[in-house]
């Protein structure tokens, strides 16, 4: 078999071979190239712009909600378009717009937990934790980070989610009174009367749920517990899981200082079930920020902090086994003597925890032979 040679009409112009703009790299001719594309990249950039930018609100926050409920996205591009410049941020900046990104990147949890037992959702949270997407964890961290989500902010999107979603459910407080809520009980009847009541209409099915007074009625028996211990304080906080146990909170929750909008903040992370740490290359800077702030310094420091705050994930951290300063602050300050029994007891139990080489060994009693923890008093404790 033989080729056949194919030609083809016309003529050739240049030769491939001797052109010499080809043969040649010529800087002067790739400079006036790139002048010449420069212009067309910047009126085409300048176009893409404009039209996004010039898109109808409807059609943006579609794309917003699209991009949020991504399920494959496990970074911060889920927010991403309100982000990707200042004119976009502001129009996808309404209330009615941030209320209902938040719901969507909370909807899976509310739906889940809202309405079960304790008991329930103690074993679901242990047979799912490894099932939730880490979408959900990075989406759920992000928007509480938002400058403009605040206590009432959360409260509201609950209660949009709540009379969408939650209906036939009966929202359940966890109102078991343990030890440290038994104490607090008898020595404050008026706060016991007045949950005791708020719960009962949820278990009666006489109070539709109400987001902000459910937030309410815990806040208010939370602020009563005194500075008590972590393992018998848990049951006086937590309420139903609100948010990924995983959740990053804002580092400024952690460290302080902190206002009345902040603390109610601070409890609703708590309450959500969220684990208050900070876990990264700066976790020993913010772990004394904390401590400093929550205890040390404070002139007063508030047992609502405290019992948030200051958990195993201090108490038991290598940096303070070998922080001679920080403990040495602790023994200053119960020498000095201000605080309320209960407080000192809580600096006590703080040291004999953190003092691994045993140096602060005398700090570590109480001088009242008869003091009880507060956290180890029983119901017949006087």
């Amino acid at each position: 078999m033989t080729s056949t040679t194919v030609q083809f009409g016309g003529k050739r112009k240049t030769s491939l071979s001797t052109a010499p703009d080809l043969a040649v790299d010529d800087p002067q001719s790739h400079k006036k190239m790139k002048q010449a594309v420069a212009p067309v990249h910047s009126r085409c950039s300048s176009r893409s712009r404009s039209s996004l930018q010039n898109l109808p609100l409807e059609l943006l926050e579609i794309c917003s909600d699209l991009l949020v409920g991504s399920a494959g996205i496990s970074d911060s591009s889920h927010l991403a378009l309100p982000r990707s410049c200042p004119s976009l941020g502001a129009k996808l900046s309404s209330k009615t717009t941030r209320l209902r990104v938040f719901i969507i990147g909370f909807h899976d949890t509310w739906d889940q937990y809202f309405g079960v037992s304790k008991s329930q959702a103690s074993l679901m949270r242990i047979s799912d934790m490894k099932k939730w997407p880490n979408a959900d964890i990075s989406l759920q961290s992000d928007l509480l980070s938002m400058p403009w989500v605040d206590i009432d902010f959360i409260l509201e999107a609950q209660q949009a989610w709540a009379d969408k979603y939650s209906r036939g459910r009966c929202y359940r407080h966890y109102e078991k009174p343990e030890l440290i809520l038994q104490y607090l009980y008898e020595e404050n009847e008026h706060v016991r009367d007045r949950y005791m009541q708020h719960v009962r209409q949820h278990e009666e099915k006489t109070w539709k749920f109400d987001a902000r007074a459910c937030f309410e009625a815990d806040y208010e028996r939370a602020v009563q517990i005194p500075p008590t211990p972590e393992p018998f304080v848990a049951s006086g906080l937590l309420g139903l899981p609100d948010a990924h146990p995983f959740v990053r909170p804002p580092v400024d929750l952690i460290t302080g200082p902190w206002d009345e909008e902040k603390k109610r903040r601070l409890f609703w992370f708590v309450r959500a079930g969220i684990d208050v740490e900070y876990d990264d290359e700066d976790f020993s800077e913010v772990m004394l920020a904390c401590l400093d702030a929550a205890v040390i310094s404070p002139e007063k420091p508030d047992p609502l902090i405290i019992n948030c705050l200051i958990g195993d994930w201090i108490l038991n951290c290598p940096v303070f086994h070998h922080s001679r300063d920080a403990l040495a602050k602790l023994c200053t300050r119960i020498d000095r003597g201000v605080d309320t029994q209960d407080m000192r007891d809580f600096l006590r139990y703080m040291i004999r925890h953190m003092d691994n080489k045993l140096e602060f060994w005398m700090h570590y009693e109480s001088e009242d032979e008869d003091y009880v923890p507060i956290g180890l008093r029983g119901p017949d404790w006087e």
